[in-house]
């Protein structure tokens, strides 16, 4: 004969594992009406555990290729502010140089030295920025500072003018100077590599920032007493009137080089707006291989409860019939 206090408390049993079986699922069915998500992605892609492996790795390239677009959009950020700085007031400076020469007073001459200094001070401080440890204007030597101090530039420069003998020869030593193969600026003033593995990148040597620098040093001694004034009268208008000229070409110049610069923001601008809508694409099929319809979720959730309660009553009931079989 079947012992109805044991039959009770075997039912008792399988029912509190039967409610705590349901309370789990309560607990996840919960979490999915409110997020929208698989509580258990593996459990639930099943079959498609391969097609989402294959979405996770694009989505991990996609992500490693944006990181590295953002650094190259940062390097030519900063790259395109410098030559801007380096860039602004060259105009005024080539028109105050004019404007001396008309005006042929010393006082003219002594704010234009000013500016021309003032300017190439910027202009070096600028050539030395860097993005975290990486100096940009070094070439490949992006551990070091591309240029020295704006004093040692002149000290060279005006080196250069004690020993010239004539505007001809003036411009022969600096011509000298500025070589790149031979010459100091190149090899001793500037401290970074003459080439550079980065095809974004722009070396201090290049062309229309050596215009412009050398330009902005002449001029810089373009007040009376300086270095210019070393050259006979003439000569050193003459000097100051070609350094105008010359820095209205190296303006020019600096504005092709940012237009070249500005064309490869714009080529890393839209990689990352084609990278940014492929990983919205990526996103969504991984989105569809593990979402829940909440709509569904809160459904089975309300079921579940419901379950739950009912499980509760048998189980109070089946404790009351344990209860009085005892008392009999």
């Amino acid at each position: 004969m079947i012992n109805k206090s044991y039959l009770a408390n075997s039912i008792t049993t399988q029912l509190s594992r039967d409610i705590q079986s349901i309370r789990d699922r309560i607990d996840r069915t919960s979490s999915e009406a409110v997020t929208g998500r698989t509580a258990d992605p593996t459990a639930h892609l099943s079959g498609q555990i391969g097609r989402a492996m294959v979405a996770n790795d694009a989505l991990n390239k996609i992500d490693r290729d944006t990181s590295l677009l953002q650094l190259r959009e940062s390097r030519l950020d900063i790259t395109q502010q410098s030559l801007s700085r380096m860039q602004e007031g060259l105009a005024e400076i080539s028109v105050r140089a004019l404007d001396s020469l008309s005006a042929g007073s010393p006082v003219e001459r002594t704010a234009l030295a000013q500016d021309a200094r003032a300017q190439l001070d910027g202009a070096l401080i600028a050539l030395n920025s860097r993005h975290g440890e990486r100096f940009l204007f070094s070439g490949d030597a992006t551990d070091k500072a591309p240029f020295g101090s704006p004093d040692d530039f002149m000290a060279d420069l005006r080196a250069i003018a004690d020993a010239a003998t004539d505007k001809a020869d003036f411009n022969t030593r600096l011509d000298a100077y500025f070589d790149l193969d031979t010459g100091d600026f190149a090899n001793s003033f500037y401290r970074g590599a003459k080439t550079s593995s980065d095809g974004d990148a722009v070396t201090g040597l290049d062309p229309a920032i050596l215009q412009t620098l050398r330009n902005l040093g002449v001029l810089a001694m373009a007040g009376p007493g300086d270095g210019l004034d070393n050259l006979a009268t003439s000569e050193t208008l003459d000097v100051i009137s070609a350094s105008a000229d010359s820095l209205v070409q190296a303006d020019a110049a600096l504005t092709q080089l940012r237009a070249a610069n500005g064309i490869l923001q714009e080529r890393v601008a839209t990689g990352l707006d084609s990278l940014a809508k492929e990983r919205l694409v990526v996103n969504s099929l991984l989105e569809g291989m593990t979402s829940r319809d909440q709509y569904e979720a809160a459904a089975e959730l309300k079921a579940l409860e419901a379950s739950l309660e009912a499980s509760y009553m048998l189980t109070a009931r089946l404790s009351q019939l344990s209860l009085m079989n005892f008392l009999r």
